[in-house]
């Protein structure tokens, strides 16, 4: 019997960003450069997280948790199995430290936040955020980009991961003339006693 989602510990999360550390993002950032506007419009339709606060981000969603609820029920868009084989090593990798013997991948996704626009301030909510680490992989960035948790500013470098707390007031600021888009996944430890 699955364990009531109520009843679960919370993950522990940074107070507002931790680098995880390095990681090439190299053979993503390839595919990615080469992804048409038509392919973001179609994959960004018919994302499930299509909030207000998203104004002038477009997602490409590969795996998600439905209506947020428990992070162990999600599915995967058609688009992951085109990527898997680029997106797994690079979350395998990245995940390293939290030791987990048997990592689980709910969400991933792309995010394009336009240059000039921002992400408004919002909390992820509760749910299956209070169960996952939420990680960011910048593959295209500017140094006008700035990235707010509890009203702090912090600029995620190309070429580091970062766990970011998403359950309290975060926004993002794309002031610079460039596209900003991150790769980013949430993973939980599936087997928390093994």
């Amino acid at each position: 019997m699955t364990q009531d989602i109520q009843t679960l510990t919370p993950v522990e999360k940074p107070y507002t960003i931790r680098e995880l550390g390095a990681v090439d993002p190299t053979p993503l950032k390839n595919i990615v450069q080469r992804l048409s506007d038509q392919v973001w419009e179609r994959e960004d339709e018919r994302k499930e997280n299509n909030f207000f606060c998203f104004h002038h981000t477009q997602h490409i969603v590969f795996r998600f948790t439905g209506g947020n609820r428990d992070h162990r029920e999600f599915y995967a868009n058609p688009i992951w199995e085109m990527f898997k084989p680029i997106l797994l090593p690079i979350m395998l990798q990245v995940v390293k430290p939290y030791e987990f013997s048997q990592p689980e991948f709910p969400k991933a996704m792309l995010a394009r936040l336009e240059a000039g626009h921002i992400i408004d301030r919002h909390v992820d909510g509760a749910g299956s955020n209070l169960h996952t680490h939420k990680i960011h992989i910048p593959l295209y960035t500017n140094p006008q980009v700035q990235f707010l948790v509890r009203d702090t500013p912090h600029f995620m470098a190309e070429g580091f991961a970062y766990e970011v707390n998403n359950i309290v007031h975060h926004e993002v600021r794309n002031n610079g003339s460039s596209d900003r888009i991150h790769f980013i996944f949430e993973v939980f430890n599936a087997s928390p006693t093994a």
